[in-house]
C-alpha cells in the first residue's frame, strides 16, 4: 500500500564513518552510532520529521514543512558541535545534511521518486558539518526563520536538469533577505545560536512557555515585555493567573498530602542530598533539594495511584513528578509505569513520553509492543515509530499488524509469510482470524488461506501447547 505526497527529504551521514570503523574496535563504532541517534533522533521528532530508515551511518527522513526540517538540520549540527566541544578529535561526530522537496511515494517503511534521489545526490556534494539544500526548498521555506546563501548550480548524477543549490550559512541572524547579520567568530558560539534549544515554530503556546520555563524566565512577577510578546495575546493572563493557582495548589497539596513512611523518607533524603561547598549559595542548593524532595513526593503518590489501579491519577502525579526533576525519566519503574497508562490515559501518557523519551522509556515502549492485544500495544508502537526507533518494535506485532490492515493478497501473503518465518505462538489468532469463516471468506481468501493454513500448521507444530 503506498501514496503519493509533497514532503521534504532530509539525508544526513557521518562524515568519515568508513575510514573510523576500520581503525577502532566494533564496541567503539557501537558507542558512536549510539550517541549519533541518542542525540539527532529526538531533534528529528521534536521539528516534526518522521525517521524513514537508516542506511549505516546515513539517515533519511521527510518532514512537511520545509521550514521545520532546516530548522532541524541547523538543531543537528548545533547539538554536535556542543557535544564535540567536550570530546578529543578522533571521538568527535560530524555531519552533512543535505535536503531537497517534491513529490514523493510513500510506502510504509520507504519513500522512493526523483526528490528523494536528488536529495541523496546532493548530500554527497555537502561539506562537513554544512547545510545544502536545494532551490525547491529555498522556494518553499520561510526565509525570515532561515538564513542562506547561494551555492551555486550543479549538474547532479542522473538527473536531467542542473540544480541550483542554497547553504545556511553559520553564526547568521535570519532575515528576509537570502544573506543575514553576521554574529562574528566569539569564542564558544555554536553555529547556528543554539538551535536545539530553542522551542519548534509548530509546537504552538504549550513549546514557546516550556521554552522560557527552562530559561527559568516565568516566575510570579519575573515576566519581561520581551516574554509577553513571545506568547500570543490570548495567553497573557497566565502570569497572573498562574501564580494564583499554584499558590492554591501548594495550601490544597499542603493540607492534604499524607505523611510518608520512614523508608520513603529515606528514600527522599538520600536522593535529595546536596553537598555545598565553602562559599556557595546555600539558597540555591536548598531550593533544589526542596524540588527534589517534592518530585519524589509525586512520584511516591504516582506509585500509589498506579498499584491501586487509578492510571489517570498514577500518570498526572508522574507528570508532576518529571516537571520537577526531569532525571527521573531515567527511572525504570517510572518508565514502565508510564507507558503501562497508555491503554487507560493515552491522552495524558502520550505527550509526557514524547517528552522524557529516554532509554529506560524506550525499552518499556517496546517490550509493550509484545503484548499483542492490549490497547497499548498499537500506542508503543506509533510512539516508537515517532522517536526513530522503528527497529524495536516487536516483529510479531509488526507481522500481525500488516497482516490485518493488507488490502492485496500479495500483501497478505508477505505479512503471512513474515509471521511464519516467526514461528511464534502469539501470531496465531491473527493467522486465524485473516481465514475467516463461511462461504463467503473461503472465496474471498483463497489467494492466502493455504499460506495461512501452513503457517498455522507449522507454528503448531513447533508449540504444541498453542494449538487449538
Amino acid at each position: 500500500m503506498s501514496r503519493t505526497e509533497n514532503l521534504t527529504v532530509m539525508f544526513t551521514d557521518i562524515v568519515g564513518f568508513t575510514a573510523r570503523t576500520s581503525r577502532q574496535s566494533r564496541a567503539a563504532t557501537d558507542t558512536l552510532l549510539r550517541d549519533h541517534d541518542r542525540l539527532l533522533l529526538p531533534l528529528i521528532s521534536r521539528f516534526g520529521g518522521r525517521r524513514i530508515k537508516s542506511i549505516g551511518d546515513a539517515l533519511l527522513v521527510t518532514f512537511r514543512s520545509p521550514t521545520d526540517a532546516v530548522r532541524c538540520a541547523m538543531a543537528m549540527q548545533d547539538i554536535l558541535a556542543e557535544h564535540n566541544a567536550k570530546l578529543s578529535e578522533d571521538t568527535q561526530i560530524h555531519i552533512r545534511v543535505a535536503l531537497n522537496v517534491g513529490e514523493v511515494r510513500v510506502d510504509r517503511r520507504d519513500v522512493l521518486g526523483e526528490a528523494v534521489n536528488v536529495a541523496s545526490r546532493v548530500e554527497h556534494l555537502t561539506p562537513p558539518d554544512q547545510i545544502y539544500f536545494t532551490e525547491a526548498v529555498y522556494l518553499a521555506m520561510n526565509k525570515a526563520e532561515v538564513p542562506s546563501a547561494v551555492v551555486g548550480v550543479q549538474q547532479l548524477r542522473g538527473i536531467p536538469e542542473p540544480v541550483k543549490l542554497f547553504s545556511v550559512p553559520p553564526r547568521k541572524i535570519s532575515r528576509l533577505v537570502p544573506g543575514g547579520e553576521d554574529l562574528g567568530q566569539l569564542p564558544g558560539e555554536l553555529p547556528f545560536g543554539g538551535m536545539h534549544h530553542r522551542a519548534t515554530p509548530t509546537a504552538g503556546m504549550t513549546a514557546r512557555l516550556a521554552a522560557l520555563w527552562t530559561q527559568r524566565r516565568i516566575g510570579f512577577l519575573r515576566w519581561s515585555k520581551r516574554d509577553m510578546t513571545a506568547i500570543p495575546p490570548p495567553a497573557r493572563l497566565i502570569p497572573l493567573t498562574g501564580a494564583l493557582v499554584m499558590t492554591l495548589g501548594l495550601a490544597i497539596w499542603l493540607h492534604t498530602r499524607t505523611e510518608t513512611t520512614a523508608s520513603e523518607l529515606q528514600q527522599s533524603v538520600a536522593s535529595t542530598a546536596v553537598r555545598v561547598e565553602p562559599g556557595s549559595d546555600r539558597d540555591g542548593h536548598d531550593a533544589i533539594a526542596a524540588r527534589r524532595s517534592r518530585a519524589l513526593a509525586k512520584l511516591q503518590e504516582g506509585h500509589r495511584a498506579f498499584e491501586q489501579d487509578q492510571r489517570r491519577a498514577a500518570t498526572e502525579a508522574y507528570g508532576q513528578a518529571l516537571a520537577l526533576m526531569p532525571e527521573l525519566r531515567d527511572d525504570a519503574l517510572l518508565a514502565r509505569r508510564l507507558v503501562a497508562c497508555l491503554s487507560w490515559a493515552s491522552e495524558l501518557a502520550t505527550p509526557l513520553i514524547r517528552t522524557h523519551a529516554s532509554a529506560p522509556i524506550i525499552t518499556a515502549l517496546s517490550e509493550r509492543t509484545g503484548e499483542l492485544g492490549t490497547r497499548g500495544a498499537i500506542r508503543a508502537a506509533e510512539l516508537l515509530e515517532e522517536l526513530g526507533q522503528s527497529q524495536r518494535i516487536d516483529p510479531v506485532l509488526t507481522g500481525t499488524r500488516d497482516l490485518s490492515t493488507a488490502v492485496s493478497c500479495e500483501d497478505k501473503q508477505k505479512a503471512i509469510q513474515q509471521l511464519r518465518a516467526l514461528g511464534d505462538p502469539r501470531a496465531l489468532p491473527a493467522l486465524r482470524e485473516s481465514m475467516g469463516s463461511g462461504i463467503k471468506a473461503w472465496f474471498g481468501n483463497s489467494c492466502f488461506r493455504g499460506d495461512a493454513k501452513t503457517a498455522i500448521k507449522e507454528i503448531e507444530r513447533r508449540h504444541p501447547g498453542a494449538a487449538g
